[in-house]
């Protein structure tokens, strides 16, 4: 209950038995209400001072993690032979893993050939040493000198040529260099190895199964970073942009948007957005859903204040003011609410630092209609 009293020509105004000084205007917006500290301690009145924002969080929208289209790749057997052992055929792996092992005959003969080389090595040096010497002595020409030469370097670059292939093909280095010091076949096992950190799936063999050449065996995709896949109202596509920020809720990260599709669903009038996210501690997997929220950056000066400071005042959407000794409707345009933070951007002129009322709105509205109530009399 309001009360009026007088107190020479200014009406005053008692709320809860607090006093309560109000000012005329011609204008709602323009009102305004002179307060004294004690006045605003009686009606509950407590002010903070807006802080300005670079960047406003958007609505929220389901994401789900994805491996990117990018890094998916299939694993195949190098060589013909035969699956004796699998080590993974599944989930996390990392690189240089030995994701599977097979036996292959076609590996026999290249051990051969390259043993065959070591041999033909061993006699062209030989034979280099002795056109040496001859050559020292008058007795060999340089031409067979120069021949000799020739054919030690076409063997070396045969031999390095062959030691690659082998482990390009996946024979372990450790067997190499056992055949290449023991001059002795090795088991043909060829390890297939992992060429990436990433996520194993699509396992396409079994344990002994006989496989050919260039057969895949398995599919792995990179999962650092890893692709969030978000679905997006085609009316709000626009005000997003590559390489924008995107928060991640619930977890420690940020991402950033990689890519945004020309294609709208038709049955949904949405778009794909692929949010970018490092995830060298592998906590996001492929297939987990999350909830992220845009980053947006605003284009009008923005602040942010608690949110119990909205209110509707004359119909119109406001937050109440302190400026300089008088509190005042400031018209605003509410960008987003969240967390329990309202971010605005001011519909009319105001004084910096924006302090508003974030406690005792009600008071304020029911102080500017006994006001209008005093003056209509």
């Amino acid at each position: 209950m309001f009360k009026r009293i007088y107190s020479g020509s200014i009406p005053m105004l008692i709320l809860g038995g607090a006093l309560l000084l109000g000012s005329i205007s011609q204008s709602v917006f323009a009102q305004s209400l002179k307060l004294t500290n004690e006045q605003q301690q009686a009606m509950g009145i407590k002010i903070q001072q807006a802080e300005p924002v670079k960047v406003v969080p958007s609505a929220v929208f389901p994401a789900q993690a994805t491996i990117p289209l990018k890094t998916m790749r299939s694993l195949a057997s190098p060589l013909s032979g035969q699956i004796v052992k699998l080590n993974y055929v599944h989930g996390p792996i990392k690189k240089d893993d030995i994701i599977a092992e097979m036996e292959s005959p076609e590996l026999l003969q290249l051990q051969e050939e390259f043993l065959a080389t070591l041999s033909d090595l061993s006699i062209s040096q030989q034979n280099l040493n002795r056109a040496r010497k001859l050559n020292q002595s008058g007795i060999s020409s340089t031409r067979k000198l120069q021949q000799a030469l020739t054919d030690v370097k076409k063997l070396i670059l045969k031999e390095i040529q062959l030691k690659q292939k082998l482990a390009l093909y996946g024979m372990a280095e450790s067997a190499i260099e056992k055949m290449e010091q023991k001059k002795k076949l090795q088991p043909a096992i060829l390890q297939l190895k992992s060429p990436i950190d990433g996520q194993l799936f699509d396992l396409k063999v079994r344990l002994g199964e006989r496989v050919e050449k260039n057969q895949s065996i398995i599919s792995l995709g990179e999962t650092n970073p890893i692709i969030l896949a978000v679905r997006v109202p085609v009316s709000m596509v626009n005000e997003l942009a590559k390489g924008q920020q995107v928060e991640i809720l619930g977890m420690n990260k940020t991402g950033e948007i990689q890519h945004i599709d020309l294609m709208v669903d038709p049955m949904t009038q949405s778009v794909d957005v692929h949010v970018q996210v490092q995830n060298d501690d592998n906590t996001l997997r492929a297939g987990q859903l999350f909830k992220i929220r845009f980053l947006m950056t605003p284009d009008k000066a923005t602040y942010k204040i608690n949110s119990n400071a909205i209110s509707q005042f004359d119909g119109k959407t406001v937050v109440f003011i302190q400026d300089g000794k008088v509190i005042k409707p400031l018209p605003v345009k509410v960008i987003n609410i969240t967390r329990q933070q309202l971010y605005f951007t001011p519909a009319a002129s105001y004084s910096e630092p924006l302090m508003v009322c974030v406690q005792g709105s009600t008071a304020i509205k029911s102080a500017f209609e006994a006001q209008s109530g005093s003056e209509a009399e």
